[in-house]
């Protein structure tokens, strides 16, 4: 898996397998493996930009998450990589092509709440953290930024 090629599409675009895969990763990590009882899919869902990757067969994402706009700032959520792709380096190709994806639209700057146990990700591509730890669905995050 050398070159691997993100998908960019809203759920309008998307074909019910890929938004089947999506959502099935984001539920093994989110809800089966994290334990968060939040609804996982939002209204956010409905006009953000899926990013994803499948399989060779289409039948599994091996890497998602999900861009939108939220108060004139462009922020990244539901960052999964499956836990069979783990070690890959998807997470870094993924967010390599979400960050050339954003500038190409003219974005400055990528916002996101992070995980405590994710903050080493994304203090590695180079995130900022931006204020205090908060709590969300009963985990520790905190906002960070990158300047595309």
């Amino acid at each position: 898996m050398e070159n691997e090629k993100f998908t960019f599409k809203k759920i309008a675009e998307m074909t019910g397998r890929e938004v089947y895969c999506v959502a099935r990763l984001r539920i093994d990590t989110f809800v089966t493996e994290q334990k968060i009882t939040d609804p996982e899919l939002d209204d956010q869902d409905l006009t953000a930009i899926q990013v994803f990757l499948l399989n060779e067969n289409q039948t599994n994402a091996l890497a998602v998450c999900r861009l939108f706009v939220n108060n004139g700032k462009w922020m990244l959520g539901r960052v999964a990589v499956a836990k069979a792709a783990r070690g890959q380096n998807l997470g870094t190709k993924m967010m390599a092509q979400v960050h050339e994806y954003l500038k190409k639209l003219g974005a400055k700057r990528l916002y996101c709440h992070a995980q405590m146990q994710a903050k080493p990700f994304y203090d590695y591509l180079g995130y900022q953290v931006q204020g205090d730890v908060f709590t969300e669905a009963g985990i520790e995050h905190v906002m960070m930024a990158y300047d595309l």
